[in-house]
């Protein structure tokens, strides 16, 4: 069978991280997060990251240092049969992950939605707990330019992806989408 490389795109709140545990448990994709890699490397630099647009300047400020791909190289470079890249917002890494074979699923689910998806969540600086500066949040990030040519465009991200799911009901209901996906997916691949 081929390797399977998926993306997962959709704007903050819509479930992407969760799914992505979920396919690390009972698929065995290997997840790739690429906040997680901006935490790690804020944490080694001394960078605080308070608000969201924060994570995109310090992947700016990384991508600087290592080149405009790093981040997307890191993912590529773990050796894994099933890789899942976590929030997949920008349009020249998703066209880069297609060449390599990759697929797309995107999570189409309102502003509303998502910010309650957020309410419980522990990183603030992402998930700020009012509506307006969740939606705030959201602009200035996308305003971010992370490297010469390179900006959030989530939309546009998502408009080119294979699939597309429902993710504003109920966590089971995006994973029973995403079974049948990968399902899919994996037949392809055979």
């Amino acid at each position: 069978m081929q390797k399977i490389l998926i993306s997962l795109v959709g704007h903050p709140g819509s479930g992407k991280t969760s799914v992505a545990r979920y396919l690390q448990e009972k698929h065995g994709f290997t997840p790739f997060s690429f906040s997680a890699v901006i935490r790690d490397y804020a944490a080694r630099e001394g960078i605080r990251l308070e608000k969201r647009a924060d994570y995109a300047n310090t992947h700016a400020r990384m991508l600087k240092e290592h080149g405009w791909d790093y981040t997307l190289q890191l993912a590529l470079a773990l050796d894994t049969e099933r890789l899942c890249v976590d929030d997949m917002r920008v349009v020249r890494y998703a066209e880069l992950l297609r060449r390599e074979g990759g697929v797309e699923i995107a999570f189409d689910c309102p502003p509303e939605t998502r910010f309650a998806h957020t309410q419980d969540h522990a990183d603030t600086a992402k998930y700020p707990p009012d509506f307006a500066t969740f939606i705030q949040n959201e602009r200035d990030d996308d305003a971010v330019e992370i490297a010469p040519g390179l900006k959030f465009e989530t939309d546009k991200v998502m408009q080119s992806a294979d699939y597309h799911l429902d993710a504003a009901g109920t966590l089971e209901h995006t994973f029973e989408q995403i079974n049948t996906i990968i399902a899919q997916i994996t037949r392809a691949r055979e």
